[in-house]
């Protein structure tokens, strides 16, 4: 599980799991679906199960036994395609305390660029936690400036000025862990691209 992530934590903590697929157009739908956290942390222990029982590194599984386990982990997706026309970009996964709102643009445009239609997302909630912010501090100055003026004789004015720096202060606050797996359906990928070709 990656650490808090600032910025774009989806293209940040990015994984990716097979060949680069093309970007889709700016303006192209994207599908992004909430799928409970139990059923996809289950799925994927069960998935590490089988490998941790198999002789065989799954990079040479025979492609039956690799299609099976795309399909067990589309199911737990609740992803109900045929697996065979759905590639599985990869995922991305990080906890923080920081805001996330999937739909504000932000998933979908990371999407967009690795060539993902589809977009499924979780989330758990892990408690509170200690997290560094930094929080802004303002310090003010006054004195006296003593100048000569144009009949040579001594003033005085007085001045204030201010400054602000950003210190760290540690607060508590709530963390979440986030996953999103990136899947590319075939046939609706290749659609929207042929129907951008053709404007």
């Amino acid at each position: 599980m990656l650490g808090g992530c600032a910025g774009q934590p989806w293209a940040s903590s990015f994984q990716s799991s097979g060949p680069a697929a093309a970007p889709l157009p700016a303006d192209a739908s994207v599908t992004l679906r909430e799928v409970p956290w139990e059923r996809i942390q289950r799925t994927l222990e069960e998935l590490q199960q089988e490998r941790a029982a198999s002789d065989v590194h799954p990079d040479e599984w025979s492609p039956e036994r690799k299609a099976s386990a795309k399909s067990e982990l589309l199911r737990g997706l609740q992803v109900s395609g045929d697996p065979a026309g759905i590639d599985v970009l990869g995922r991305s996964e990080f906890r923080t305390t920081r805001p996330v709102r999937p739909s504000d643009g932000e998933l979908e445009r990371f999407a967009r660029s690795i060539g993902a239609t589809l977009v499924v997302w979780s989330r758990t909630y892990l408690g509170r936690t200690t997290t560094t912010v930094q929080e802004p501090v303002t310090e003010f100055t006054t004195g006296t400036n003593t100048y000569r003026d144009r009949r040579g004789k001594w003033r005085s004015d007085r001045y204030s000025e201010h400054s602000t720096i950003w210190v760290p202060v540690q607060v508590e606050a709530d963390e979440h862990a986030w996953m999103a797996y990136f899947l590319r359906e075939g046939s609706a990928a290749a659609e929207t691209i042929e129907r951008e070709r053709r404007r």
